[in-house]
């Protein structure tokens, strides 16, 4: 079982902001390299974190299947306010000047509304896939957070005061372990999958408050204050149907039982969320594309809502390497977070080795690592 620690050390690595809505997902290499697309494309191995039912639809008709433990991390700077954040430090380190405590207040301003994503996972899983029926067992730790500055004192440039105020980040760490369930049926000369994930799911809060002038990213992890909001259950479902050989359709609803935990102060909602896919693929290539069909509310009101549009491409050679690329945008209204690009590989070694990443117009980046066998 995964560190809590190693999750919240993924989440505050590179930032610190007013985090923006977080993408739907981030479960493995391979769909975070194809945009995160998952519902249609996700593989024996995978699929219990994406779409159940996707553990039958065994394109590569493996019988056992172990994910070994994975790491991915994804921050989104979409206003430059890591460097803001360290451009204010080195002038408050400094002698105060009329020309520093200008820059400094314009910062403060810049900072308001400005974003940051931060995102951070880490999974196993071993599946066993027969003809019939397919069961898996799954773990997934993965964090969220969203940070923001808030003003205590404005800038005074005729009386040399500099601006003051506060980091504040709020998240929270989620630990999922489940067993997954699927077979495959035809109806009315249709393969159709389908497939349910009971999953017991662990909380906890995150809350970090440091003043702007010596807010280390470096220490989040240290600093932070983590809260046991306690445990529930719910249960994922999914469906899959292949409407010919080498096109597949499905649909995922996840957190059925809805459920909100509070640390006394601060509650956290698990709310109800569909999500629809379309993949196209045959023996060279993939082709998929993931739409969101509710949207996500933010961890905190200052952020945006998501509702994200997901396509993403792959490239086999031989199941040997696969290359592979997405596009993500966020379509919730008035959402301003940037779109995202992805790249990856995918090594077939005697043992799958995926990477993955993730940039976007400006300083954002991500990255995920994982290992498995199939056979």
């Amino acid at each position: 079982m995964f560190k809590k620690s190693l999750i919240v050390a993924g989440l505050f690595a590179a930032s610190i902001s007013n985090v923006a809505a977080l993408p739907y997902g981030f479960y493995d290499a391979r769909s975070v390299a194809m945009g995160n697309v998952s519902v249609a494309t996700g593989s024996v191995t995978t699929a219990a974190f994406s779409n159940p039912a996707m553990m039958s639809i065994n394109e590569q008709d493996d019988t056992f299947a172990l994910l070994v433990p994975a790491i991915g991390f994804q921050v989104v700077d979409n206003g430059g306010v890591i460097d803001l954040v360290d451009e204010f430090q080195v002038l408050s380190d400094q002698p105060l000047t009329t020309s520093s405590v200008q820059r400094m207040s314009d910062i403060t301003t810049e900072l308001d509304g400005d974003s940051v994503i931060a995102n951070a996972a880490a999974n196993a899983a071993i599946v066993y896939a027969a003809d019939s029926f397919s069961i898996g067992v799954s773990y997934l730790g993965s964090g969220q957070a969203s940070a923001g500055y808030t003003e205590i004192t404005p800038g005074n440039v005729a009386g040399l005061v500099a601006p003051d105020g506060t980091i504040n980040a709020l998240g929270y760490v989620t630990q999922e372990l489940a067993v997954s369930f699927s077979t495959k049926m035809s109806l009315m000369g249709l393969d159709v999958a389908i497939g349910v994930t009971p999953k017991s799911v662990q909380a906890d809060s995150i809350v970090y408050s440091q003043n702007i002038n010596i807010a280390d990213p470096d220490n989040v992890v240290d600093d932070a204050v983590e809260t046991d909001m306690g445990s529930f259950t719910t249960v994922d479902a999914g469906i899959a149907i292949q409407l010919m050989d080498s096109l597949t359709v499905g649909l995922v609803a996840k957190n059925l039982i809805e459920e909100s935990l509070t640390d006394g102060v601060n509650t956290f909602n698990f709310d109800t969320h569909l999500r629809a896919g379309v993949s196209y693929h045959n023996s060279f290539l993939t082709l998929a594309a993931d739409m969101d069909l509710t949207e996500i509310d933010p961890v905190s009101i200052n952020d945006s809502p998501s509702k994200m549009m997901s396509v993403g491409l792959e490239l086999d050679t031989f199941d040997i390497v696969q290359i592979r690329a997405g596009y993500q945008t966020n379509m919730a209204s008035g959402a301003t977070d940037p779109d995202l690009l992805s790249v990856g590989l995918g090594f077939w070694l005697g043992f799958h080795l995926d990477v993955a990443a993730v940039v976007a117009e400006d300083s954002s980046l991500g990255a995920f690592v994982q290992t498995g066998f199939r056979f």
